[in-house]
Formats: structure tokens, C-alpha cells, sequence
């Protein structure tokens, strides 16, 4: 072989090991596509200086290329590359600022669904009130979910003796219930309210069924709320209680104020005869929502 043909076929054939691998074997397939690579020419070249049988298939601009081998398909899916990255990012920006592609690619193929829940809302407060000659103050604990909750209230009230001394008689008033949203919305909410609740007299206690409403509503755009409440125990003893205000929200801060009307009647359990007591008047209170 002349100098000149050897000094070529060595330039191509280390052309052929040191250039750039193909763009596939970036991903995953690097072994296979190297010794693929690096095998051929060396049984090329071995083809040659045995004799020059066959040309090298890297000839020169022009001569014509010997026919594929049987395994040109392998080469020709070795040789099959990607776009890469900066292409595509090139393409999708050009993409984007074609009329109309930015309200298709704004609506997604697949939106998740909110969940059909709703926060769990805690309300605590503390309340006052000045019933017709004396006092009483009170604590509630509420919890409401979309349309149920519970609802525990506690009240204390100190009356002046009936028996003209200057005696003070204690009464405690307790209930828990369970209540149901009847309406349910962002400005407000309407409650059906079913338990237990008791009342502690100075001699006596009595526990019963109890049943009640309550209703909550957002007066226009304002941070004022009407609220209203009303409860009732039909046996072993009755009590009706129910009050009617205002509450000004002042973030999760609640100002509350009212009247309150308060019935109780022991049905003769106590010494025979009936002792009723009919107590008016206003409330205030204090509240703090989660």
C-alpha cells in the first residue's frame, strides 16, 4: 500500500475512536455503543493490510460505498439521535407565541377535584349576664364541621333567697349537644341542636332531654353578625333559654351583646308545689374563633 493511503486510512480510522460518540449512548447505552464502535475498525483495518479486499468504507468524497453488511440495521438505529434539550426548549418557545397556543397549554388535561371536606371551626367564649336581680356568667365550647358539630355550654347564676334573707341561691345550668346544619354557607349557618343538659338547685338536681336552634348570619358587607339561640328542656323539670344579640367580628376576635330571657319551673318536684323562675335581661361576652 503506498505511504500516502496508509497515512489516510490511519487519519480516518483514529477519526473513527476519538470522535464524539453518538447522541444516543448519552442515555443508558454507552458500553455497548463503544465496543460496537471500537471493534469495526480494527477488523476493517486488519481487512486491509490482509490484502485490501474489501475498501475501507470511510473512502474519499465520491468513490462509491460498498453495500451494507447484514448488520446496517444495528448501524443504522445506533445512529438515529435526539433532538437535543436546547431544540426542543427552542421549539417550545416559538410554540408559545403562536396565537392561541397560550389559552391551550393554560387548561390542563387532568384537574384535581377539591375534596368534598370542610375545616373542622372551634368557637370558645365567655359570657355575663345581669338577670333581673342578680348575675350569672357563663362558658360555651362549640366545634363545627360542614354540617355537623357538638356544642357544650356551661352557666352559673346567683339569685337573692325568696325568703327575704340576704341569702344567695346557687343555680347551675349545664348542656352538651349535638347539632345539624340545616343551611351551611360562607355568611352563615343554621343549626339543629339535640342532647342532654341539667340543672343543679340548692336541694335538688334534675338531668333531661334537651332541644334546640341556633342561627348565625352576616348582616351585608359588614363585620357584624345577628345571632340568635334558643333551648328547651320538656321533663323531669322545664327550662326555656333563649337570647337574641349582635357579635362584631374583629378578626378571629368576637364582641357579642344582647338580651337573654331565661324560664325555669321544677314541676312540683321539689317541695310539691311549683317554683317559677322568669329571668330577663342583658348579656355581653367575648369569643375567639380557630
Amino acid at each position: 500500500m503506498p505511504a500516502s493511503q496508509a497515512v489516510l486510512c490511519a487519519a480516518l480510522a483514529a477519526g473513527v475512536l476519538l470522535g464524539p460518540a453518538p447522541a444516543q449512548a448519552r442515555f443508558g447505552k454507552r458500553e455497548a455503543a463503544s465496543q460496537q464502535g471500537t471493534s469495526r475498525p480494527s477488523s476493517q483495518a486488519q481487512t486491509s493490510r490482509g490484502g485490501g479486499a474489501r475498501e475501507h468504507p470511510a473512502s474519499a468524497i465520491g468513490r462509491e460505498r460498498p453495500p451494507r453488511r447484514d448488520d446496517a440495521p444495528r448501524r443504522r438505529r445506533s445512529r438515529v439521535r435526539r433532538r437535543p434539550p436546547g431544540a426542543v426548549v427552542t421549539a417550545a418557545v416559538m410554540g408559545a407565541s403562536r396565537p392561541g397556543y397560550a389559552a391551550v397549554a393554560a387548561t390542563p388535561r387532568w384537574r384535581r377535584e377539591p375534596e368534598d371536606t370542610a375545616p373542622l371551626q372551634v368557637r370558645l367564649g365567655v359570657q355575663g349576664d345581669l338577670l333581673g336581680e342578680g348575675g350569672a356568667m357563663g362558658l360555651f365550647m362549640a366545634m363545627d364541621g360542614r354540617t355537623l358539630g357538638l356544642d357544650a355550654r356551661l352557666t352559673g347564676m346567683a339569685l337573692p333567697a325568696t325568703d327575704g334573707s340576704d341569702a344567695t341561691d346557687r343555680i347551675t345550668l349545664m348542656s352538651a349537644h349535638a347539632s345539624a346544619a340545616l343551611w351551611a354557607a360562607e355568611r352563615g349557618r343554621l343549626r339543629l341542636e339535640a342532647g342532654v343538659a341539667s340543672a343543679h338547685g340548692p336541694s335538688i338536681i334534675f338531668v333531661g332531654p334537651s332541644f334546640g336552634a341556633s342561627l348565625e348570619a352576616c348582616i351585608g358587607p359588614s363585620p357584624v353578625d345577628l345571632e340568635a339561640r334558643v333551648q328547651a328542656v320538656p321533663f323531669p323539670h322545664r327550662q326555656v333559654d333563649a337570647q337574641a344579640g349582635l357579635a362584631v367580628h374583629v378578626g378571629s376576635l368576637h364582641l357579642r351583646g344582647g338580651w337573654r330571657a331565661l324560664y325555669l319551673n321544677d314541676a312540683g318536684h321539689t317541695n310539691g308545689e311549683e317554683q317559677v323562675e322568669r329571668l330577663t335581661g342583658p348579656y355581653v361576652g367575648l369569643g375567639l374563633t380557630f
